[in-house]
């Protein structure tokens, strides 16, 4: 969300809450202040309740005669006002209204004190006030029996409606009141002190706990708003980071990339990741598309026969990746890969990555295509004669040492043949030496043509040549031998015709060294010379 709509979200939070939470603080205050204002008005009711009670008692009576105070004077608005008892004793007549009004001037303290009034009066000291006005009109006009209110100085008038009733009616009815009409009511003054105290308190504790509540809800909010604000400052250095690591990354990604060595990575077996040098490498557009051929990297691998250096899915039953980290610092490790139908080099290394759960594998593929091929041929060239392309002899010497070892381990036989051309001296001589070198060519490819693959020919020096026959014995190796002699000796070779050669032929002896080995085929071949040339001598 954006952050301008969570602080919007915010301040929408803290007005609700404010609203939520003062709501019934209002609630409960205004429930406390009508409570206290009912206190009242049951007061002024039963007050009013009281003042009933005695003119009914009263009017029960008709009127009730009272001794007179000094100078009081008999009502002059009501009917029988006197009673003459004897000489001495004159009684005055008090109805109702005059007993209420009497009642309301002795009780006429500075807390509380009542009037009887009408708006149509008999005894204009009975005339209503303001508020009496006010009252008696509402009752006449809304049919209530009550009205009270509470003016400027909090002081709680009440008013109580009278209903005109048959007791009434001889004094009254001159005035066009009917029973059951309200014809006047008694007020009623109260002091409010202790009702204003309660309700200034009630109001007060509201105000104090709508100041808790507001500073309660500002600091909650400060605490989102400073947290928010906090969140986004988090957010955004995230996102900075965030945007370096990216860049970061894709620079990285770049440059592994840009790398020209193969870069893999896997949990083990499994391919994980390539670089994009692999990929153009093997023609996929996507890891995916390339994980779909070579799950497991091993199957790109080719097999190299004679050479343990040449990595292959397992080796020595190891796995290749746990092969390569265990033997790439003792042994110049290869991995053989085909494309477009030729044979490609590369180097491994691997390295494991440890994270929290598991182990990674981060394997690296340095070509070294240019370099093998190199090697290859240096290798070739310091094994080969140049001139026949034969082995040379110290290729064969190293040749001869393994087919003895094999010999001696599995007891197999091993025989060689020690070839030499007749009279060459005198072909140099004659023809020089380019012809010569032609007649050496012509004899070494005889030889290869003639021989199997597993035989190995080399030239010893000069216009000797030697073969050794792995598995091989005298008797079959002299027929090899002859063959050649007879092929050689009918061959025409360009410009001196015929030639012939000796030959000798030998078999290893169980243990006996390479020395003794050759110096007996050697005598062989000075007995084919020395008895006449061009045959085979056994020995």
């Amino acid at each position: 969300m954006n952050n301008f709509y969570k602080y919007i979200v915010l301040v929408t939070l803290f007005i609700i809450s404010i609203f939520a939470l003062f709501y019934p603080i209002d609630v409960f205050s205004k429930k406390g202040i009508e409570l206290q204002k009912q206190i009242l008005i049951k007061q002024a009711q039963t007050h009013f309740e009281n003042q009933l009670n005695t003119r009914k008692w009263n009017a029960s009576y008709g009127g009730i005669y009272v001794k007179p105070k000094k100078g009081q004077k008999p009502n002059p608005y009501l009917e029988d006002n006197i009673l003459k008892v004897d000489e001495n004793l004159t009684l005055i007549k008090i109805n109702p209204a005059w007993m209420t009004r009497q009642l309301s001037e002795i009780s006429d303290i500075k807390s509380f004190h009542f009037r009887i009034t009408s708006l149509i009066t008999i005894n204009p000291n009975n005339k209503a006030t303001p508020f009496e006005e006010r009252a008696l009109k509402y009752i006449d006009k809304t049919g209530e029996k009550e009205y009270y209110e509470i003016d400027k100085e909090s002081n709680f008038k009440y008013m109580g409606a009278l209903i005109t009733t048959k007791a009434c009616l001889p004094c009254h009815k001159y005035q066009g009141y009917k029973l059951g009409d309200v014809r006047g009511g008694i007020s009623f003054n109260l002091s409010n002190t202790e009702f204003t105290t309660v309700t200034s308190s009630i109001k007060n504790r509201a105000i104090i706990l709508k100041t808790f509540v507001l500073f309660f809800l500002l600091s909650i909010t400060l605490l989102i708003y400073k947290q928010l604000k906090h969140s986004e400052k988090l957010q955004g250095e995230v996102n900075r980071r965030t945007k370096e690591i990216e860049s970061t990354k894709q620079l990285l990604q770049k440059i592994i990339d840009t790398d020209s060595s193969f870069i893999v990575l896997a949990d083990g077996k499994k391919v994980i990741y390539v670089n994009k040098t692999i990929l153009e490498f093997g023609g996929y557009a996507t890891l995916e598309e390339f994980k779909e051929d070579h799950e497991y990297l091993s199957d790109m691998f080719e097999k190299v026969e004679n050479d343990t250096t040449f990595v292959q899915t397992y080796n020595d039953d190891i796995y290749w990746i746990e092969y390569v980290r265990r033997e790439q610092s003792s042994q110049k490790l290869k991995v053989c890969i085909e494309k477009d139908g030729q044979s490609r080099y590369f180097r491994p290394y691997a390295k494991d990555i440890k994270t929290d759960d598991k182990v990674l594998y981060l394997i690296t593929f340095d070509e070294i295509t240019n370099e093998y091929v190199k090697i290859k041929e240096l290798e070739y060239m310091a094994s080969t004669d140049v001139l026949t392309k034969l082995f040379n002899r110290s290729k064969l010497n190293d040749v001869l040492k393994k087919e003895i070892s094999l010999s001696n381990t599995v007891s197999s036989a091993l025989s060689i043949i020690f070839i030499d051309i007749d009279h060459f001296k005198l072909v140099n001589d004659t023809y020089g030496h380019d012809v010569g070198d032609r007649v050496l060519i012509d004899i070494a490819n005889i030889i290869s043509t003639s021989t199997r693959t597993g035989d190995i020919a080399a030239r010893w020096g000069g216009e000797e040549f030697m073969i050794t026959l792995q598995s091989t014995d005298t008797l079959h190796a002299s027929i090899l031998a002859e063959k050649l002699r007879t092929i050689v000796e009918n061959h025409t070779f360009s410009i001196i015709g015929k030639l012939t050669i000796s030959i000798g032929v030998t078999e290893y002896i169980h243990n006996e060294s390479e020395e003794t080995f050759i110096k007996r085929v050697d005598k062989a071949l000075y007995e084919a010379k020395e008895s006449g040339r061009n045959k085979v001598v056994i020995k």
